[in-house]
């Protein structure tokens, strides 16, 4: 092989070159061209923030749940018709026993105030062959 030698060879030129003067004031102008770049701050309370607002998710749930099952449940108390068969059928339970049960409000608003003329109750009682029952009774 033969020996090769670059300081003897010619050399070619690539055809680029540098303008005069160009490297005289090269690192201030590369210094004015780059700006400082601005650095990203990731802060901390971002993160926290975000466990702020699972944490009072999870509070508003638990608060919440008791409140919404109380209004959803159907209550366990029957109606007036289920009551007034419970004691229509249930003859142990004495008038007595009843109006001892009751308040005085309750007892205010049994009371019906029947308006019936004179006439037409006359006219009952003299119509009614077992009027002697009512009298007695």
């Amino acid at each position: 092989m033969k020996a090769f030698k670059l300081d003897n060879e010619p050399r070619i030129t690539t055809g680029f070159t540098t303008p005069a003067n160009y490297f005289e004031n090269f690192s201030e102008r590369v210094m004015q061209k780059i700006a400082e770049p601005e650095v990203k701050v990731v802060p901390l309370f971002r993160q926290r923030k975000s466990w702020i607002y699972a944490a009072a998710a999870v509070l508003v749930l638990a608060l919440s749940i008791p409140v919404l099952n109380k209004f959803t449940t159907p209550s366990n108390e029957p109606d007036t018709a289920t009551l007034e068969n419970y004691l229509a059928y249930h003859a142990d339970i004495s008038d007595e026993q009843l109006v001892d049960l009751l308040e005085t409000e309750d007892i205010e608003k049994i009371k019906i105030d029947y308006k019936i003329e004179d006439k037409a109750l006359e006219d009952m009682l003299s119509s009614n062959a077992d009027i002697e029952n009512y009298i007695t009774d």
